[in-house]
């Protein structure tokens, strides 16, 4: 076996690891995502909070990958740095082991010799023609990798003294050609580039990590701060969501980010103008109301005196008819009067304030309102030859006082309307009941024997001025619409369904009141 050329050192065998172009592409294609994120809305509405935190949290991931970036290329040309201080480092290490016991009798001068005047006395110039290896030059490498066998490598080039990148079987090695002058002997150090890339790699995580930790929880902060900082906006919202329609108190200020006193100001303005609109329509129909009642009492007045004349039987008819027609208007206007009222603001903005200052709330007694209704319903009953009923009240127990978080005359007005209606559709010789089905919590209900109304048409009998066709009786179309408005203005739930399910000919109509 021919000589080897030169003595070598290698360090351990590393894998490649992936180039630094391969990360930068890894970085823009997450920033591609993170942009695509932000540009395109989960829903019609997108969350502020959710972008807010987007957008911090996709400027801090893209600090820190540019940060990361940074770390790892000036770690990785540290690392290359400290790679050909090591290879020139074991060069001289090995230099001075052969030279030391290739003289023998001088006590291994050459290992404890000053570097200086080590490379002054044996370290070939690198301008020297000697120093490096010629082309086709044999190197056998001693590895040390555990088994500890050697390679051999043949030069295709001349490599002269100094650092060099080769490939060896297939993998690129960094390489430090060292020659001295004692019998032309060459040191040749190498060492696979992979080792660079591997300590760059872990220099850049033992430093990366803390910051991508505290990256994580300022991301964190930065949601919750923003959370923190919309909990304003969503107790505006609950607020909103909790009053009653009729509600047109301004909102509070006190408290609220400045960001949102012009919204809330403009929306007060708003509301300032939806109430002064609704009190001159208020007053323009409790007027035109008011003034029609003198007209219609002065023609019901008439209509008396001429009841009492001697009058053929053709012209009592046609009185008879005139004073239904009269009657009807009267109870249309007066049911309007009773609509506009209900449709004020005067209640709901009662309780409104009354809620928020913590007022006691007003009660409205179920047994007062119950007789008091059927005291405004007796005669009328009596003359159609109706029978009232009251159930429920019997069953109390002793000192009960069952009652409703209402005004006691909207309950006595919602009671009165309904048994008007159940009495004017109800057949002669039938019943009407009025019942307390459940005392905690109240629940009333008014039945009667009439056709009922079919479920399609349930929705549309409390629209004002709605009248069902082909049930033989002349209504105004707002005695429902009142009992409606007055339910909503209270939170109370109507329920409209047959007395008598199964009875097609006559299967009532109970209408529910019951809390929401």
């Amino acid at each position: 076996m021919p000589r080897p050329a030169a003595d070598s050192f290698l360090f351990p065998i590393f894998q490649e690891e992936p180039a630094l172009s391969e990360i930068l592409k890894r970085f823009k294609e997450t920033i591609s995502e993170i942009r695509t994120a932000l540009r395109t809305p989960h829903s019609a509405n997108p969350s502020f909070t959710l972008r807010a935190s987007l957008c911090c949290a996709g400027a801090i991931v893209a600090f820190s990958l540019v940060a990361s970036a940074s770390i790892f290329a000036v770690s990785y040309f540290e690392a290359a740095e400290s790679q050909e201080d090591r290879l020139e480092e074991v060069a001289g290490i090995l230099a001075r082991s052969r030279i030391a016991f290739s003289q023998k009798g001088n006590s291994f001068e050459a290992l404890y010799m000053d570097d200086e005047d080590f490379e002054d006395r044996y370290i070939v110039d690198e301008d020297d023609p000697r120093a490096g290896l010629p082309a086709g030059a044999d190197i056998l490498i001693q590895t040390l990798h555990r088994t500890g066998r050697a390679l051999r490598l043949r030069l295709e080039r001349p490599l002269r003294d100094g650092y060099h990148t080769l490939k060896i079987h297939g993998a690129d090695y960094r390489v430090f050609v060292l020659t001295v002058n004692v019998g032309g002997r060459h040191v040749v150090t190498a060492e696979r580039k992979s080792a660079v890339w591997k300590e760059a790699w872990a220099d850049t995580i033992n430093l990366i990590i803390p910051f991508l930790v505290l990256s994580v929880l300022l991301s964190l902060w930065i949601w919750f701060f923003l959370w923190q900082m919309m909990r304003p906006v969503k107790r505006l919202a609950a607020d909103l969501g909790h009053r009653s329609g009729d509600a047109l108190s301004p909102m509070a200020l006190t408290g609220m980010p400045s960001e949102l006193l012009p919204l809330l100001t403009a929306f007060n303005g708003l509301l300032a103008r939806v109430e002064t609109l609704r009190e001159q329509e208020a007053r323009f129909v409790a007027d035109a109301a008011h003034e029609l009642r003198s007209p219609l009492a002065a023609l019901s007045l008439q209509a008396e005196r001429l009841e009492k004349e001697d009058l053929s039987p053709a012209a009592r008819e046609r009185l008879s008819t005139l004073r239904a027609g009269i009657d009807r208007a009267v109870r249309q206007v007066s049911q309007l009067l009773t609509l506009k009222r209900a449709q004020s603001k005067t209640s709901a903005k009662t309780s409104d304030q009354e809620r928020r200052q913590g007022a006691a709330p007003q009660k409205a007694d179920i047994i007062s309102a119950f007789n008091e209704a059927i005291q405004s319903v007796y005669w009328e009953a009596e003359k159609l030859g109706l029978t009232l009923e009251v159930e429920g009240i019997e069953d109390l127990p002793p000192g009960a006082e069952p009652s409703l978080p209402m005004n006691f005359d909207d309950l006595f007005t919602i009671l009165r309307n309904l048994l008007e209606n159940a009495v004017r559709y109800s057949p002669a010789g039938t019943a009407v009941t009025l019942q307390l089905v459940s005392m905690n919590p109240p629940v009333i209900r008014v039945s009667d024997n009439g056709p009922g109304i079919p479920a399609a048409e349930r929705e549309r009998v409390m629209e004002p001025f709605y009248r069902r066709l082909g049930t033989g009786v002349s209504g105004t179309g707002l005695g429902l619409a009142i009992v409606k408005t007055l339910c909503d203005r209270w939170n109370l739930a109507v329920e409209l369904d047959e007395a008598h399910p199964g009875n097609t000919e006559a299967p009532g109509l109970a209408v529910t009141i019951r809390k929401r």
